[in-house]
Parts: structure tokens; C-alpha cells; sequence
């Protein structure tokens, strides 16, 4: 299994970075599932929406991707609190993305993310997913 961030899931489900990486993620996310934090979801939600109010895509396309993306095998985690902002002042990161870090460091499993700055820590952190080659 892996961790997945919402940027990863949004740039799938919005087109906005159709390269291999994205795709396989989320190729490897509908075959094996994987964990989010807690926030995943209403990340997901507020990235949509704003699509949405930016007319990139209407109110029926954006209720079908909500469901294509929660249709995932998801299984949310909450990592400690005091080790999110530990992560967060570590690799200089707002809280929200510190939790994926968190995350796939206290499940000791890889991050997916299209996020830069996150790629950047959990590179760092080596704990930055590539699928196989």
C-alpha cells in the first residue's frame, strides 16, 4: 500500500498533470487502495469545488468525480498530532500536508503526491513513492 495526497488525487481526477506518475499512482491506488489522513476528503471536496466556481467543470461532472475518487479503496488514519507538527517544522510544511508525511513515515509505506513541495520532503525523508519501473 501507499499514501496518497488530495493534490494527487485532484490531478487525476482534473486531467491537470496527465503524466506517468499520476497514472500509475492511481492505476496502483485501484488495485492495492491506500491511506489518507483525516483532511483527505474535505481536501478533495474544497479542490473540486473550486474547479467548479471556476467553471472548469459543472456540478454534475464535479458530484462524478467526487464519487470516482471516495469510490477508492481509502483507508483514513489520524497520525499523532504532536508528530504532524513536528513534521511540519522538520520539512517546512503547512500542517496539511505535514499529515501525509506523518503519515507514510508512521506507516513506514511510500507518499504519492503531485504536490512539489511535499515531493521535495518526502524525498528528504525518503519516503517518496515511484512506481516500478
Amino acid at each position: 500500500m501507499i499514501v496518497i495526497d488530495a493534490s494527487l488525487a485532484l490531478a487525476w481526477a482534473l486531467q491537470e498533470r496527465e503524466h506517468a506518475e499520476t497514472v500509475a499512482a492511481l492505476d496502483y491506488v485501484s488495485e492495492h487502495g491506500a491511506y489518507v489522513p483525516g483532511n483527505f476528503r474535505t481536501e478533495v471536496v474544497h479542490g473540486v469545488l473550486q474547479a467548479e466556481r471556476k467553471k472548469r467543470l459543472g456540478a454534475m461532472e464535479a458530484s462524478e468525480l467526487l464519487a470516482d475518487i471516495f469510490a477508492l479503496d481509502l483507508n483514513v488514519e489520524l497520525p499523532d498530532p504532536h508528530v504532524v507538527v513536528a513534521a511540519a517544522r522538520a520539512y517546512g510544511l503547512s500542517a496539511y500536508d505535514a499529515v501525509y508525511l506523518a503519515l507514510a513515515q508512521r506507516l513506514h509505506l511510500p507518499l504519492a503526491t503531485a504536490d512539489p513541495t511535499l515531493v521535495a520532503a518526502a524525498r528528504t525523508a525518503k519516503c517518496l513513492w515511484k512506481p516500478k519501473a
